[in-house]
């Protein structure tokens, strides 16, 4: 995605932004893996636009995709019971998966974590 938004000529309202989020999800079909992605582009380029000298960017970048996220997948979040549903849409009965799953959805959720600290920084 980074790769087809010029970066050097975009506006400080980032306003394209939406429309990342609405291509991303456009043939109508909604998961965690496309939520992640989205979350990961925002970190991506808010760090892009941070090291540009333009940080007054970043919180932008964050209202933006939360936004996003909050009004038009709220039912598809709360259907699919938030960050919870996330870490038991991984989970596995089999004792050795299930450690290695948590630790990866661990691993996933402290990056995600991270990823929303720094967009809201």
């Amino acid at each position: 995605m980074m790769k087809r938004v010029d970066l050097d000529h975009i506006d400080d309202g980032v306003s394209f932004v939406r429309s990342v989020a609405e291509n991303t999800f456009k043939d109508g079909v909604t998961n965690w893996g496309r939520i992640a992605t989205l979350v990961a582009f925002g970190a991506t380029l808010s760090e892009h636009m941070k090291g540009a000298g333009r940080p007054e960017c970043v919180e932008t970048v964050a209202n933006e995709i939360s936004s996003y996220l909050a009004i038009q997948k709220y039912d598809w979040l709360f259907n699919n019971n938030g960050w919870h549903g996330f870490v038991n849409f991984f989970h596995v009965d089999d004792p050795e998966v299930a450690v290695r799953n948590t630790l990866m959805v661990f691993a996933g959720l402290a990056g995600l974590g991270a990823g929303l600290a720094f967009l809201i920084r």
